[in-house]
């Protein structure tokens, strides 16, 4: 078949596109080495600058070009054609561009741009160190788009041709948060090496507190940012894959997390440099850090090492430029420890020329103290993650099977964490930074302790009046690391309490300080958000009931107090767009319509020649609880096999099916010797008793003699076992069965308010932290102290 030529504008378009990406390469490149050279040609500081610049504004252009490729369906370029095709909708067109690995290193290149723009201005004295360090980031970026280029061109004996349809969007991703989250979450990304950045350049100039007021904002920024798209992926999560949850601990949800929870230790610890004038090692190290281990983790994934251990994955790269990422890896590592390493034995050398009078040890129960242990605590429950995501790596290179962490075990492990971090968020606020007193802190939130005591128990006894109240005996044992074994429902509730007095304690904090500052409450609103967030998943995850029932035209099923009946499907099964239609009626009052469920079902073809069925859940929102239906593949001929001993019960597709038991009609291993199962089969209160049976044919072959339970439904017997008189049943099936897991799941929107909160309450911090870039007298103005910091603290803590 002869397959039509690309037209000029696309060829162009993609060569430009190619090209922008090699000319942003020579520029950053460029400004690099202008910028090394400025000490001797200050000539060079104005050519340094505009390469950056027109650097960023060329990854800008070959952004362009490949979102117009997608738009225009110009499946003659390799990437184009594996993740677009005709039928997507314009948004998933445009979510095709970060959709696979090329596209995802080009809107990291672009988000880094972005913040490169926003920043280099207000660097002030540590421009030429913080371009320098940008710049070479950002010429690694994109070095690798070179040699892993979006551009390349499908070609058939050396001539560019254009397939009649694209692969097309994984159906996975055909989710309306593809076109959201991975840009936000890049941003987010990209504002780390802003801290990345900045710490450098301050080792470099040696300037341990100037940096602080400047960098400030933009980590409370990416702080903000980064926590929202890790939220919009656990929402994603939620509403695509149909396991109920919002999070796996997967790999690459912990290569987000990992940064999220070191870049929330830096911010916390610039307020104790700000306020103190201490920690001033600690935050060089804790600036580079996130993104440290975002390199490394997207080293993970994208190596192809977790092919087998995570869904998520990426495709292995390009050797040229999976080689040139590991180098980007190796030197950020050893030239930001080795310098930091470097800097802080001159920093313990000249710490007793510096300090002429003995320093006073903070209180324990002073605010510094209680900041610094939560930062030890957030910094934990990072590495703890770090190394959890990394025992597939160490399998990988082992030569063994790579498997993933289970979630439990993160669980058990990170708990230990999270306790200290979430009572310290409430307890830390009203301590103060001077002559704290664990008396007098106790005093300051003993009220709103006992206030979260009884929200507890009020929770409790509500509990007990609501259909999840039935839950409170049937709650599991929990075993934290070092086998210590808790009751489940015990465990929850005392989780509840602490997210509960975080909580109350914050608005607290609020409140007193409402006519303090203009912004000032931003910190205890985001407090506020996490706790709320946490008191959503841990209520949701902890009281929710999942129920199994089977439904096929004409036989409903029932589970938690709801009856499933099948209604139609909106489309044929080739329809992307099609769902499976399900009336739900109260199993109380069967004439009671409450809701109808909407699940999406729908088929592709796969590689084999078969094809995969694709499924997504729906979901029904109340105000104090989601309703998750969750449709598995259905079974179209036969249902997957069903033991039952003698006397034992069983539901299938709301029918209760009861083998009574087993009679045998002639000899014991001759041909035409029957054995028959005695089944009662109650089909909503109509009882009726069938007898399905398997004969011993010739030669041995069994001879099946099925029964017809209804019009849709034959019953038949797949085997016996003699030893315990047990029997196999199989249905064969006029109709489809769908199997559903439904989900009764409390206060998830908890969830997302608590997101909205931390969010919101992040950007308005970053807005009133930021640096007044426009006022020269601002700049002229020296930097508080930690002294005189301290003591404007001290006065609205007091």
């Amino acid at each position: 078949m002869n397959l039509p030529t690309p037209p000029d504008w696309s060829l162009t378009t993609g060569e430009c596109g190619r090209l922008a990406v090699y000319l942003s390469t020579f520029l950053f490149t460029l400004s690099v080495i202008c910028w090394f050279l400025v000490p001797k040609a200050p000539q060079l500081k104005s050519f340094a600058r505009n390469s950056l610049n027109i650097g960023v504004f060329s990854l800008f252009g070959a952004f362009v070009a490949l979102g117009a490729l997608f738009v225009a369906s110009r499946f003659e370029y390799s990437y184009v054609y594996e993740h677009g095709d005709r039928a997507n909708a314009i948004q998933y067109r445009v979510a095709g561009i970060w959709s696979g690995q090329q596209g995802s290193f080009l809107l990291w290149a672009v988000c880094a741009g972005i913040f490169a723009l926003l920043t280099v201005k207000g660097t002030g004295n540590l421009r030429r160190w913080y371009s320098i360090v940008y710049g070479l980031f950002l010429a690694s970026l994109s070095g690798i788009l070179a040699f892993e280029s979006p551009f390349n061109l499908n070609m058939v004996d050396g001539k560019p041709v254009v397939p009649p349809d694209g692969a097309g969007l994984a159906p996975s991703l055909q989710n309306y948060w593809v076109t959201i989250h991975p840009p936000t979450i890049f941003l987010g990304f990209g504002a780390l090496t802003v801290l990345f950045a900045y710490a450098f350049a301050a080792m470099v100039e040696k300037d341990y507190t100037g940096w602080l007021p400047k960098v400030r904002p933009w980590a409370l920024v990416s702080l903000a940012v980064l926590g929202l798209g890790l939220c919009m992926g656990g929402f994603w999560a939620y509403e695509t894959l149909g396991w109920g949850g919002f999070w796996m601990w997967d790999p690459v949800e912990n290569v987000s997390f990992v940064p999220w929870c070191l870049t929330a230790a830096f911010v916390h610890g610039v307020i104790v440099q700000t306020a103190r004038g201490t920690k001033k090692a600690g935050n060089l190290i804790l600036g580079g850090l996130p993104f440290l281990c975002f390199i490394y983790g997207t080293f993970l994934t994208r190596s192809g090492f977790l092919s087998d251990a995570s869904v998520h994955s990426f495709a292995e790269m390009d050797r040229s430029a999976l080689r040139l990422l590991m180098g980007v890896m190796g030197a950020s590592f050893i030239a930001f420890l080795g310098l930091f390493a470097y800097r802080s034995f001159q920093m313990k050398k000249e710490a007793p020329v510096e300090k002429k009078e003995e320093v006073k040890q903070p209180s324990p129960y002073g605010r510094e103290a209680l900041i610094n242990i939560g930062i030890a605590t957030v910094t934990s429950i990072g590495v703890a993650t770090l190394i959890g995501m990394s025992i597939p790596f160490v399998q990988a290179l082992k030569h063994q099977p790579s498997k993933v962490v289970e979630e439990g075990l993160y669980h058990q492990v990170l708990t230990w964490f999270f306790i200290p971090t979430i009572l310290l968020m409430a307890v830390a606020p009203f301590a103060p930074w001077k002559n704290a007193t664990g008396k007098n802190l106790l005093s300051r939130f003993y009220s709103v302790l006992c206030l979260a005591v009884g929200f507890t128990g009020l929770f409790l006894i509500a509990l007990v009046f609501t259909p999840f109240g039935q839950i409170i005996d049937k709650a599991p044992v929990v075993t934290l690391v070092g086998k210590h074994d808790l009751p489940g429902m015990a465990w929850i509730l005392f989780l509840i309490g602490a997210c509960s007095f975080c909580i109350i304690g914050n608005v607290w904090r609020i409140w007193e300080l409402r006519k303090a500052s203009r912004l000032g409450w931003s910190p205890f609103l985001a407090h506020i958000g996490v706790a709320i967030l946490m008191f959503g998943l841990i209520v949701s995850r902890g009281f929710e009931q999942k129920a199994q029932l089977t439904v096929m035209k004409d036989h409903p099923d029932k589970a938690l107090g709801y009856e499933f009946r099948y209604r139609s499907m909106t489309s044929t099964e080739s329809d992307k767009h099609n769902k499976v239609l399900f009336d739900v009626y109260s199993a109380e009052d069967p004439k009671k319509l409450l809701f109808t469920a909407d699940p999406g079902m729908y088929k592709v073809p796969a590689e084999d020649g078969n094809e995969n069925t694709m499924v997504w859940p729906a979901i029904v929102h109340k105000p104090l609880y989601d309703i998750y239906v969750s449709l598995r593949p259905p079974q179209n001929e036969q249902s997957d096999p069903m033991s039952l001993k003698e006397g034992e019960t069983k539901v299938f597709g709301g029918l209760v099916i009861k083998y009574d038991k087993m009679t045998m009609n002639g000899q014991p291993g001759q041909a035409g010797t029957q054995f028959q199962a005695n089944l009662s089969i109650d089909n909503d209160g109509k009882k009726t008793a069938v007898q399905p049976s398997i004969e011993l044919g010739g030669e041995g072959k069994p001879v099946h003699h099925k029964i017809a339970v209804d019009k849709n439904l034959n019953v038949e017997v797949a085997s016996f076992n003699a030893a315990d008189r047990s029997v196999t049943l199989q249905f064969e099936l006029s109709s489809p069965m769908y199997p559903i897991d439904v989900y009764h799941k409390p206060m998830t929107s908890m969830v997302w308010l608590g997101t909205g909160l931390m969010t919101v309450a992040g950007l308005f911090a970053a807005f009133y932290r930021r640096v007044p870039s426009t006022s020269k007298a601002a700049e002229k103005a020296p930097v508080a102290t930690g002294k005189e910091r301290s003591g404007r603290l001290a006065k609205q803590s007091s």
